[in-house]
């Protein structure tokens, strides 16, 4: 039984008003059906990125195939986006994260964290993509592959720097197994413990998943 005192929403709306990577499809919507025509529902039809907003990138977003079907984020485990997590704060930060930056801060947890948020913004505005973001370097995957993390987060747009033509930071975390979450809304989750659930929706033709976020904060009898 996990026992918690509340919920964090760590998700970045999503709306036309999302900002997205350049050359990325922004979200829209179309409304099929109107329940002022038709006295009965509305439905609508929607078009965006699945890097649109708080998402997880699938392994297959790197390299190979589409129509190969393999590796895409309808195989990605559920394990890892879902347990024990830690969020550091080094805000605000906005260049490449190196072990030096936050070996202190998850050194002094026990044990060490094996899923871990970076805070790098103190507020989010979804609405603006902004080039200069925090990203992680090579050395702090291999660093975080060492201790054992599964799961790594970003309260910024990539893993990797925005102008990055070989995505050094994506692959190094492939290799080593490590999956990852991007665009997280951090600015009200204070350093600390929580328990993560993030699942990526079943997409078995997509490259990324949107996820629904969130920190469970309190006491956790399933740590």
């Amino acid at each position: 039984m996990i026992e918690y005192e509340r919920i964090i929403d760590i998700s970045q709306p999503v709306s036309s008003r999302s900002s997205r990577f350049p050359g990325d499809v922004p979200f829209s919507r179309q409304v099929t059906v109107s329940y002022r025509d038709s006295g009965v529902i509305n439905l609508t039809a929607l078009t965006m990125s699945p890097h649109v907003g708080t998402h997880t990138d699938a392994p297959i977003h790197c390299y190979g195939e589409l129509a190969d079907g393999k590796d895409t984020a309808g195989t990605l485990p559920l394990e890892p986006y879902l347990g024990p997590a830690a969020v550091i704060d080094i805000a605000p930060f906005r260049d490449a994260i190196h072990p030096q930056h936050v070996k202190e801060k998850l050194e002094r947890l026990a044990p060490f964290p094996a899923r871990v948020l970076f805070r790098t913004n103190q507020e989010i505005s979804y609405e603006v993509f902004e080039e200069t973001y925090a990203h992680f370097s090579v050395e702090l995957v291999d660093y975080l592959a060492a201790h054992g993390v599964v799961l790594v987060g970003i309260d910024t747009p990539s893993a990797d720097h925005a102008k990055s033509k070989t995505l050094a930071a994506h692959h190094a975390l492939i290799k080593a197994g490590i999956y990852w979450l991007e665009n997280l809304d951090l600015a009200k989750a204070a350093e600390g413990e929580y328990f993560l659930v993030a699942l990526p929706l079943k997409f078995m033709e997509l490259e990324a998943s949107p996820v629904r976020a969130v920190l469970l904060a309190g006491s956790l009898a399933d740590r």
